[in-house]
């Protein structure tokens, strides 16, 4: 008799145990089912926003194109690039048109610079400064070489 209670005992001891762990797994896995529901929407909205990111690329090329002999039409670009994303994207905001707008432009904008395709006008450590600059230099050195060639030696 004492050792069915001593063994009642323990069963009901070690079902506590398995049910406790058994409640704590269920918290864990519910917890971790929380999470990775969130990672997923969180992944579906940064593939939703590349997606848009490549559209909104892609029509800034297109416009690049269309105004590439208009010189200044920066404004006119921009309302191209505009109505072209919203035609594709319809219920974009005004906040994202601007942003998608102006990653865009600093993206490019940064290739070029860092490409160094477009170089400065004047590099000062070879050219001079202007034509003015360059006449007054010319005659300087036709002078020197007139009163080089008059001073008697």
């Amino acid at each position: 008799m004492l050792g069915n209670e001593v063994a009642s005992i323990i069963s009901q001891g070690v079902i506590s145990i398995l049910g406790a762990l058994a409640s704590y797994g269920i918290a864990v896995g519910v917890t971790y089912l929380k999470k990775k529901r969130q990672v997923l929407i969180k992944q579906l909205g940064i593939d939703k926003y590349d997606e848009n990111y490549k559209i909104a690329k892609d029509i800034y090329y297109i416009v690049e194109q269309q105004f590439k002999f208009i010189g200044q039409a920066g404004e006119q670009k921009r309302k191209e690039f505009d109505k072209l994303l919203i035609q594709k994207i319809p219920g974009i905001s005004q906040e994202e048109l601007d942003h998608f707008r102006e990653s865009i432009c600093g993206r490019v904008n940064s290739e070029i610079k860092d490409a160094e395709l477009l170089a400065p006008a004047f590099d000062e450590t070879k050219d001079v400064e202007d034509v003015l600059s360059i006449n007054k230099l010319q005659e300087n050195v036709i002078a020197t070489e007139v009163n080089t060639v008059q001073t008697p030696v």
